[in-house]
């Protein structure tokens, strides 16, 4: 080990004088092979460093160490551990505990255990940016950039609200994008879509409250709002439009909701957008019931072959909607990086809870992220990528038609970043996904995506895989289905 890199712990024996203490650190050192027979010690100075002794301290030790024979003083170079050590009895490391096996406490019964990929496996459980496409080069000079220019105040930017040249950028952005009037005031920014969403939970939410929640919907977001704030589910059926109006009024009969979680522009899983009707109806029910409605716009802004639907927030005029939206979505899903649209009254005391709970976010990244919007990056990056998750839509739907058609049904959506594919032909859904998994590649079993009365469906992502990975994806798939005995 070099030198510089030791690691020294003053010993902590009790009753036993200073000198001595640095003395048995040393010897602890060497027998434990930190500081090898022939190894030059630190200089005295740095030693006493090390240690937070006085250096005469350190000195009187050496001295010691030397007339034990743990260490030898070569004129002129320094002093270093003996290439032989002393026979006497040496001090002995304590015996280490063993880890416990079991945790000494209770769990609540909602925490599960997060499922880990196999070495190789692909991973299209659900549709996400490629990271393959982000602008990188752009985005790390933007980063430099920013820290050239103004490190010295964002290196300690602990603002809540985010950074201020971001929220007027996205702000902007929003605004012309969809024709609303969106100012920085209402903006927060996040880390990332998950993170809003927990703040926004834990807020806006008392233990035992009712969120109503799409059927089937977002699992992520369902267990956000069970393990962070302890909201009870209700699930309302979702059609070709999105979540039913008229359920929900149904159910609101029946129980006070205090919030609606919604994804219109582009449902999850099953990619349907939501019309400008329905989306109406589902506010005057908000509003006559002071409902709080989340939007959840994780990936509306990927749309191919239809008009572009416009958010819920372009429509609410009663300060209903909260706007969920992630920039790790478009750019990539290791930047941790997302915004809320916010009614104005609401920002400083949703600013307030964010600083509560340590969320600040990389006020260097978002500086550089606003950069790229303000340059024309984010929108040339949008275009580029839709052409792209376009091309593979259609290879990974055609795909599946052609191999494994008679066993399974897949609509072309309008956008979005995955399938919602549909089991035929008697095919056990369950056994069909675990055996994909076997076969390396992992998806989610239909339950995973309906809080009650699952259908033989599952949501296939094809955003972040090229065609090669895609091929490999339905092979895989078939080669699962091989395994598995057909009703």
């Amino acid at each position: 080990m070099r030198t510089r890199d030791l690691l020294l712990i003053l010993d902590d024996s009790p009753n036993v004088a200073l000198g001595q203490r640095v003395v048995r650190t040393l010897q602890r050192a060497i027998l434990e092979g930190r500081l090898a027979p022939g190894t030059p010690l630190p200089g005295s100075r740095v030693l006493s460093e090390m240690l937070g002794v006085h250096r005469q301290t350190v000195v009187s030790a050496l001295q010691d160490l030397e007339a034990q024979g743990w260490v030898v003083t070569v004129a002129n170079s320094g002093t270093y551990v003996a290439q032989e050590l002393p026979s006497q009895d040496r001090p002995k490391s304590p015996e280490p505990a063993q880890p416990p096996t079991e945790l000494g406490f209770d769990l609540p019964s909602l925490f599960q255990p997060v499922s880990t990929t196999p070495t190789g496996a692909l991973l299209l459980a659900d549709g996400a940016a490629d990271p393959r496409l982000a602008p990188a080069v752009e985005l790390s000079r933007a980063y430099q950039r920013a820290l050239l220019r103004h490190g010295s105040r964002l290196l300690q930017d602990r603002d809540p609200l985010g950074n201020s040249l971001l929220r007027e950028t996205l702000a902007a952005w929003i605004s012309e994008r969809h024709g609303i009037q969106v100012g920085p005031e209402r903006i927060l920014l996040t880390r990332g879509s998950r993170g809003a969403l927990a703040l926004l939970v834990n807020a806006l939410s008392r233990p035992g409250d009712l969120a109503a929640v799409e059927n089937p919907g977002n699992r992520g977001a369902w267990e956000i709002f069970q393990q962070g704030a302890r909201l009870g589910l209700r699930a309302v059926p979702v059609d070709p439009e999105g979540m039913d109006p008229a359920a929900l009024e149904a159910l609101l009969k029946k129980e006070r909701i205090r919030m609606l979680y919604l994804t219109p522009r582009r449902q999850f899983p099953t990619g349907v957008s939501m019309s400008r009707q329905r989306g109406a109806e589902l506010l005057r029910l908000a509003a006559e019931h002071r409902m709080a409605v989340l939007e959840d716009d994780y990936d509306g802004e990927f749309t191919y072959s239809e008009r572009r639907a416009e958010p819920l927030l372009a429509q609410d005029v009663s300060g209903q909607v909260i706007h969920i939206g992630s920039l790790s979505r478009l750019l990539a899903p290791g930047l941790r990086l997302g915004y809320l649209v916010l009614p104005a009254p609401l920002v400083p005391l949703l600013a307030r809870v964010k600083r509560n709970i340590e969320e600040a976010g990389d006020a260097a990244l978002e500086w550089a992220v606003a950069d790229l919007i303000r340059d024309g990056e984010l929108s040339r990056h949008l275009r580029k990528a839709r052409k792209v998750y376009q091309a593979r839509r259609d290879y990974l739907v055609a795909l599946l038609r052609d191999r494994l058609g008679e066993h399974l049904e897949v609509a072309l959506p309008g956008g979005g970043m995955g399938l919602w594919v549909k089991n035929k032909g008697g095919v056990d859904a369950d056994a069909w996904i675990r055996s994909a998994r076997g076969c390396g590649l992992v998806l989610n079993a239909p339950s995973h995506f309906f809080l009650e009365n699952p259908e033989p469906a599952f949501r296939m992502g094809f955003a972040q895989a090229n065609e090669a990975e895609l091929d490999l994806a339905v092979a895989r798939l078939a080669q699962a289905l091989a395994k598995i005995p057909t009703v």
